[in-house]
């Protein structure tokens, strides 16, 4: 823009302020500005052209209360409340640790801190005396070999259950078919079907096979890919997944290739 320009944008901007009762005045940065009328809420207008300034005002921060406990052996405490003295914090993820170590702790009438964040939401650990933690420490390290030894027989007898059920059900499921079932819906820690205990073995073992014939013989992927919603993709594809199941529980089919499919679909 040229200076003659910018000089008759100014002058105009001036006296349009000036109209409107606004008085000019330099702010403490260095451009002018137009202020508005002794008790209006009007915003302050830089007459260079710049944006319309307001004064950002930062939200309090939301401080929630912790629940209160009902256990007169344990008190709920923030994070920022002074530790005392004979006391450590344990961070939560340990579970052998920090289950002995409450246990333990209110076994001998102390008492254990459950300690949240600053929020109040979300619990970060628990506090619980030095001693009793530092035995359970000992204890866990002592106990470290039989305790993996338990979980992965306890874990051996759950796959072999679930491949007992699975077979049981679907008796003319291919192997590899149970095999990749078994790996994927039963995987421990996946969070997948076949590890939740809110339901049957039997009901898990049936929507563990139904979704594995939804991603893999079916084109219900790829209708979630064209925009289809996930009810109606569902809805779309039940009549082969619900024959395929109905095949591989013994219905009457055919085998084609690796995949026991019924005569009509």
């Amino acid at each position: 823009m040229a200076p003659a320009t910018k000089r008759r944008t100014h002058r105009r901007k001036y006296f349009a302020g000036r109209r409107h009762g606004r008085v000019l005045k330099r702010s403490s940065q260095g451009p002018l500005l137009f202020t508005g009328s002794p008790g209006s809420q009007s915003p302050q207008f830089d007459i260079t052209g710049d944006k319309p300034s307001r004064k950002k005002t930062k939200r309090p921060f939301k401080k929630t209360m912790v629940p209160v406990s009902d256990d007169p052996l344990e008190i709920n405490i923030y994070e920022h409340t002074p530790l005392l003295d004979g006391y450590v914090f344990v961070v939560k993820g340990d579970v052998y640790i920090t289950r002995h170590c409450r246990s333990m702790t209110k076994e001998s009438g102390q008492v254990v801190y459950v300690v949240y964040n600053k929020a109040g939401k979300n619990t970060l650990g628990i506090r619980v005396p030095a001693t009793i933690h530092a035995e359970v420490v000992e204890s866990a390290a002592a106990t470290a070999d039989s305790r993996a030894s338990a979980v992965q027989d306890r874990d051996t007898r759950d796959r072999t259950r679930a491949r007992e059920l699975l077979r049981r059900q679907f008796p003319l499921m291919p192997t590899d078919t149970l095999d990749t079932i078994l790996n994927h819906a039963f995987l421990k820690g996946s969070g997948r079907v076949g590890r939740t205990a809110m339901m049957t073995e039997e009901r898990k073992a049936v929507l563990a096979v139904e979704a594995h014939i939804r991603h893999t013989h079916t084109d219900y992927d790829k209708l979630l890919d064209a925009g289809m919603n996930r009810e109606d993709a569902r809805q779309t594809v039940w009549p082969v997944v619900q024959a395929i199941s109905r095949a591989w529980e013994g219905g009457e089919g055919q085998v084609l290739g690796s995949l026991t499919l019924p005569l009509e679909l």
